[in-house]
């Protein structure tokens, strides 16, 4: 016999906001952007605490580097949590309990009449961000469920998930 899980919780908007900064910090392009604009902010600021470097060109491109960067951390720290608080008041999708039926064969997510049967074999990868767990699939167009902590009843239920992902040979991050 099949051995089954079922997971069953309704997602708030934070957890919408928590699952798009653990995509970010695991996304790769992300990291390398940030870290460019960084460099870029940091060179940028001694260009402009440095008395000696009077080119008018430099000192203008050093306040837009600036400029940018600030923008880049009002963005992702303010404007995406904006974004996704609008888009969960507007949408009951949003809302809506999750159900996840974990089989040795395969996952099914229903939320609320819609469903989705996932194959493990195109679960990429699992990101664990305090207490969230974002899922990555990349078939036909990516997937990214994710479970919060509190859908498990137990530590049993979450042993048994974290199981499954290990049987299945699938890595979290």
């Amino acid at each position: 016999m099949e051995s089954k899980l079922v997971l069953t919780y309704t997602p708030d908007k934070k957890d919408y906001v928590k699952a798009s900064r653990a995509l970010a910090k695991k996304t790769t392009l992300f990291i390398i952007l940030a870290v460019v604009l960084a460099l870029g902010v940091v060179a940028s600021a001694v260009i402009l605490l440095m008395p000696s470097i009077e080119n008018p060109t430099w000192k203008n491109i050093a306040i837009a580097v600036i400029w940018v960067g600030v923008f880049y951390v009002v963005y992702y720290l303010v404007l995406i949590p904006i974004q996704l608080s609008r888009a969960y008041k507007k949408n009951d999708f949003m809302k809506m309990e999750r159900r996840f039926t974990i089989t040795d064969a395969k996952l099914l997510m229903e939320i609320g009449e819609k469903s989705q049967e996932l194959d493990w074999e195109h679960l990429r990868k699992v990101i664990y961000d305090g207490g969230l767990y974002l899922m990555v699939y990349k078939e036909d167009s990516p997937v990214y469920p994710f479970i919060h902590e509190r859908a498990f009843t137990d530590d049993a239920e979450k042993e048994a998930f974290l199981n499954f992902l290990k049987e299945k040979s699938i890595p979290i991050q």
